[in-house]
């Protein structure tokens, strides 16, 4: 009895143990499991567990901590054989964004601990929870051998563990990335992923196939993407290090792209250049350290042509990657109508330096202008481009280019050997300043050709107003410019203009050294314009009046004058002062000409007020002095009215002479004229006539020429004729004896009355009818005499202008002198 009261009581004091350990179960199991786990790296938070009938060991609730990760377990029913968990929660740990945290976990080599011998585990939902996804990934996990288990459901994977290191295989495409990530439509994912983690390094290989088409109306574009790629990263260092050099990318778009390019002109260029089809390689690793992202070297080639893009020592910041870019740059595109296009450019930290070289066959028809195909030189441009700060507003940037162009033809216009230096500059203050050099050795435009054309223009604006506004300062020079009409020498044109919502500009012109000021301010609704002639010597004008009159020369004379106008209106007034003005034609002199012209252009006609106009001299073989008289234009007619002057010792006047006129007759009425200056041709010819006549001379001036019909000369008082010692007269006395006592009575004449009918023929011949009534005093004998003369007036004049000594004189003076007074 004794003994079985002993039993008894051992047997309760045992059961009594059992039931209070299974009583304090919970903090018994966290006391004995939280020291074992920690070695692990493993925190445990909660467990609740019991057993069930069948002495099962039924755990309710299970949290544990493995660097940084949380995992909560649920309804789990572990025996000897197999660990079923019903349920399953884990969230992922942002690593990346608590890198700068100082408590953050430090991740370690695996180093688990998995017995020999254990249950085979099977979680049949496990939701995963990280900052990758929107939505929570839920998976199943079934474990069909010791340590390696086979994952389903949302994600397909085989996963082996072992003490060190987990083995994934994954296979994932378009319906699995779905449930995570919104795909574009129309694209295709697969992939066949091995997966390998120590505890601080996740290395993947992988070989991927990717399809994606886009359609835009009657535009495809595709890409693809197959091969395969391994990719490392360090979780502790935060370091990615991607090999893709094994994958092949295509990029590639349908001829009817080039249908949403309106212009038919563009769209032909375009075609022409652009290659539809196109690869990109990254030849090496990149790789990412930290928040630096590193790229080797990318290439993105054309297909069907040698043109290539590459990229290479690209360098960034993710958190601020524009800011923090460096990158070298090299293009290298040729095709139909581009030989060839280089670009190399430097950008480090928002800086860009760049060189380019361009090389064309021919310009793109829509810009109108079309290089001669048969020169090989074709169309070149080659500079530098700089830019500060390219990614902050604004940009500011240099520019310098070379542009040379062989031949080109710019509609009408044929150029050759163009060249031009470009300097832009684009600074801080939004302003804006373009310089250019450029020259052309020739230029023909229609009938109008120059020679050694160069140009200097700079354009300031600035770009920070609302309004554009641009200050432009030219200067352009030409050696030679010619028309059918004219040739213009030392050609030079300085403007200087500001472009706003019009254009107003200041033209200071200079040809052959003659100078010209223009203002004008162009608009959509007017043109109006200024030009102003400065005073300035007439003379510089002698190589224009050459071109016109061979024979003519400017000798002196003083020329100033203003015109306003409208060019759209087709209007115009002005005024016009000449003063001292001079010239020769052959042996013509004219001397101190002046006259002051105000007049109107309008619909085309030219109309100029009366004014007076004033000719000291014009020596013609006769000396004509003090001419003045009225000038006008009426409709592009010029004529000239109420002229006088004085000639050989009289007075003259013509009431109306028009230069353009074919057709018209000038009177010219003449008074006081002397006798002598009029007959005595020689003074050692014997004969002498004194006296003043006076005569009125119709002139009719048509195409055949000029003539005077009917015209008439009559004595002013009476007059006296000598005749002395004239070889001619005598030889006519001798001959005829019969009229020599007559003829005698002429050698001491006193004329009482002298009337004479003139007649000039278009070609210069003048017919004199003259008849003498007078008085012999010596042999008392009243004299009635007619008598017909005819003579070339153009060889007498010509004769008395050659023996003109003062217009001789003018001549050689300004032989001397040449053109260089011009």
């Amino acid at each position: 009895m004794s003994f079985k009261r002993i039993s008894v009581g051992l047997l309760g004091i045992v059961l009594s143990m059992v039931l209070l350990a299974y009583l304090f179960r919970l903090p018994l199991t966290s006391w004995y499991l939280t020291p074992m786990l920690s070695k692990n790296g493993v925190a445990l938070h909660c467990i609740d567990w019991s057993l069930t009938s069948k002495l099962d060991l039924n755990i309710e609730k299970l949290c544990l901590t493995y660097q940084g990760q949380q995992i909560e377990l649920a309804g789990i029913i572990a025996n000897k054989q197999q660990v079923t968990v019903s349920r399953a929660n884990l969230t992922l740990s942002n690593q990346v964004s608590k890198q700068s945290d100082s408590s953050q976990t430090e991740f370690k080599k695996l180093a688990l601990v998995l017995p020999e011998q254990r249950p085979l585990i099977s979680i049949q939902q496990l939701d995963v929870v990280s900052p990758f996804t929107d939505n929570p990934v839920r998976l199943a996990i079934r474990e069909k051998r010791l340590n390696h288990f086979t994952i389903s459901r949302d994600i397909s994977a085989d996963v082996e563990i072992s003490n060190y290191e987990v083995k994934a295989n994954l296979t994932l495409d378009e319906k699995v990335l779905e449930r995570f990530i919104k795909l574009p439509k129309n694209s295709h994912f697969t992939t066949q992923s091995q997966v390998n983690f120590d505890g601080i390094t996740v290395a993947i290989k992988s070989v991927v196939n990717v399809n994606y088409q886009h359609a835009l109306e009657q535009c495809d574009l595709s890409f693809a993407t197959e091969g395969s790629l391994s990719a490392k990263y360090q979780l502790n260092q935060q370091h990615l290090n991607a090999d893709l050099s094994a994958l092949r990318n295509q990029f590639s778009a349908h001829q009817d792209c080039f249908t949403y390019i309106a212009n038919q002109q563009y769209q032909s260029f375009i075609r022409a250049q652009l290659p539809l089809a196109w690869q990109l390689q990254i030849a090496e690793p990149l790789s990412v350290d930290g928040e630096l992202l590193s790229v080797p070297i990318v290439k993105l080639q054309a297909n069907e042509r040698q043109s290539e893009i590459k990229v290479s020592n690209t360098s960034l910041s993710l958190q601020n990657p524009l800011t923090s870019l460096k990158s070298q740059v090299g293009i290298h595109f040729n095709s139909e109508d581009i030989s060839e296009f280089k670009l190399d450019a430097h950008l480090n930290d928002g800086t860009v330096k760049s060189g380019f070289q361009l090389s064309l066959n021919s310009l793109p028809a829509f810009l109108d202008l079309q290089a001669d195909g048969a020169l090989v030189e074709g169309i070149g441009a080659k500079g530098k481009l700089n830019i500060d700060e390219l990614f902050a507003s604004p940009i500011v940037a240099q520019l310098n280019a070379n542009v040379s162009v062989k031949n080109a033809l710019i509609s009408d216009a044929t150029i050759a050997d163009f060249t031009s230096t470009i300097d832009a500059e684009h600074n801080a203050q939004q302003h804006l300043i373009v310089k250019a050099n450029s020259k052309v050795k020739s230029l023909n435009y229609n009938d109008i050709n120059a020679a050694k054309i160069s140009n200097e223009l700079t354009l300031r604006t600035d770009l920070s107003v609302g309004e554009l506004f641009a200050d432009i300062d030219a200067k352009t020079s030409a050696a030679k410019l010619t028309t059918p009409e004219l040739t213009l020498n030392k050609l030079s044109v300085v403007t200087n203009a500001l472009q706003s919502r019009a254009l107003q500009a200041t033209h200071h012109v200079f040809a052959d050294g003659f100078e010209v000021l223009i203002s004008h301010h162009m608009s959509e609704v007017a043109h109006p314009f200024e030009l102003v002639i400065p005073e300035q010597t007439i003379a510089k004008l002698n190589p224009i009046i050459y071109q016109f009159e061979p024979l003519a020369t400017v000798t002196d004379g003083v020329v100033s004058g203003i015109i306003k106008g409208d060019v759209n209106l087709q209007q115009a007034q002005g005024s016009l002062h000449i003063d001292k003005f001079s010239a020769l034609y052959n042996d013509y002199l004219a001397n101190d000409f002046a006259v002051d012209l105000n007049g109107k252009f309008n619909s085309g006609q030219l109309n100029i007020a009366a004014t007076k106009f004033t000719l000291n001299e014009l020596r013609a073989g006769a000396v004509v002095k003090n001419i003045q008289g009225q000038l006008q234009v009426t409709a592009n007619q010029p004529c000239a009215a109420n002229l006088t002057g004085q000639v050989m010792g009289g007075e003259f006047v013509v009431n109306s002479y028009c230069p353009l006129s074919d057709n018209q007759t000038a009177t010219v009425k003449f008074e006081n004229i002397d006798a002598s200056k009029l007959v005595t041709l020689d003074a050692e010819s014997g004969i002498s006539l004194s006296g003043r006549l006076a005569g009125t001379l119709p002139v009719v001036i048509s195409k055949q020429g000029v003539e005077v019909k009917q015209g008439q000369l009559v004595n002013q008082g009476d007059g006296k004729l000598l005749i002395t010692n004239n070889a001619g007269f005598e030889a006519v006395k001798a001959q005829q004896q019969e009229l020599s006592t007559t003829l005698s009575l002429l050698e001491n004449l006193d004329i009482k009355k002298l009337r004479s009918s003139v007649n000039l023929k278009p070609d210069g011949w003048l017919h004199l009818g003259v008849n003498l009534e007078g008085y012999n005093e010596a042999q008392q004998q009243a004299v009635n005499f007619n008598y017909n003369h005819e003579e070339n007036v153009f060889t007498l004049l010509r004769a008395l202008r050659l023996s003109d000594e003062i217009t001789q004189r003018v001549e050689k003076e300004y032989a001397k002198k040449g053109s260089n007074d011009g």
